[in-house]
């Protein structure tokens, strides 16, 4: 846990240095002014839908959960977001976030197919509704977007194939099922050859298994279209609260904005930098949010910069952390009893 403690730490200070290099090409003294003009009121609302975000993942979860049979519950799975939300902003690609759900996920009974299941099931409905929105954002404010950023088609278009070729790898690694029995034994025999793995038969039967399993709840899911439906319902929800925060911290600095246009540039501004392989997307995310939102909030783009990568990052690592760590203490009083 030091050893993730520091990383945070480095990573968060990475990320105020950008900042700062960005604020510095603007009016710091306007920026200093705009977060003194504070509305307590919105930020409240901004963490609340914080909340809420967190909250439809869990569910989504959950939902999976019912279809799968699996045993665990609503609050739990509430602390597996946050868990996962913060090794997700502290590893490149956001690819810590699921592994540390399922070994925690593990310690709490379930099995680890099921877990992978879970979660791999949540991951390709949040990816399909990230393209999807993704797509309605272009398409809606590609008149605005395309006059005020260079490039902006080929930065969409980036975004798209990016995500679109996760999905598509996702989707096949769920229903190739010989596919992946190949790669897991490609995996283990170099690991066995270098002495990691110890016993490559038993290692390899066992993954089999949890494979077999994982398959098994995926195909589960995939044939309970209500179900289904209710996962890309809270997804999208979800989707629709996350891009909402950036108005309402708008707001927060009395900037009268559109809502609409908002969060159609959010929807874009996720799409193009979801995937970007640096902890929490550190250095794009920001660079891309000036970017897309200077012609909006003007000279005040900072200050909303300062205000939405704290309430979606930053917080993300401070309560994550903070949750990680009662968990480890509630694991290792389990082990100890």
């Amino acid at each position: 846990m030091k050893k993730n403690l520091a990383r945070s730490l480095l990573i968060m200070a990475l990320s105020v240095i950008i900042i700062i290099l960005i604020a510095g090409l603007t009016d710091i003294s306007l920026t200093i002014k705009t977060l003194k003009m504070v509305s307590v009121k919105w930020l409240v609302l901004v963490s609340f839908l914080l909340i809420c975000d967190w909250f439809a993942e869990a569910l989504t979860v959950k939902i999976f959960a019912v279809s799968y049979k699996t045993r665990v519950n609503l609050l739990y799975l509430f602390k597996s977001t946050l868990i996962g939300s913060f090794f997700s902003a502290i590893t490149p690609f956001s690819t810590g976030g699921q592994p540390a759900q399922i070994a925690f996920m593990n310690k709490r009974g379930v099995e680890y197919g099921e877990a992978t299941a879970l979660l791999v099931s949540r991951f390709i409905v949040y990816q399909i509704v990230i393209t999807v929105f993704g797509l309605l954002g272009i398409y809606t404010a590609h008149d605005i977007l395309s006059k005020n950023i260079t490039k902006f088609a080929l930065l969409a278009f980036f975004g798209f194939v990016l995500n679109g070729a996760v999905l598509f790898f996702l989707l096949i690694f769920s229903i190739k099922r010989d596919l992946v029995e190949w790669l897991v034994k490609a995996l283990i025999k170099p690991l066995a050859f270098l002495k990691v793995v110890k016993n490559q038969t038993e290692t390899v039967e066992r993954t089999l298994n949890q494979i077999e399993l994982f398959h098994r709840c995926m195909i589960r899911s995939m044939g309970k279209l209500s179900l289904l439906s209710l996962a890309f319902l809270a997804t999208s929800c979800q989707m629709l609260v996350r891009v909402s925060i950036t108005y309402f911290v708008a707001r927060a600095v009395h900037i009268n904005c559109s809502y609409v246009d908002t969060i159609m540039f959010q929807l874009v501004l996720f799409l193009v930098v979801s995937l970007i392989p640096t902890p929490g997307a550190m250095g794009v995310s920001e660079s891309g949010y000036v970017l897309f939102f200077s012609f909006l909030f003007g000279p005040q783009t900072v200050a909303t910069l300062l205000l939405w990568r704290f309430f979606t990052y930053y917080v993300n690592i401070i309560v994550g952390g903070l949750t990680t760590a009662h968990e480890i203490r509630v694991l290792s009083k389990f082990d100890q009893g």
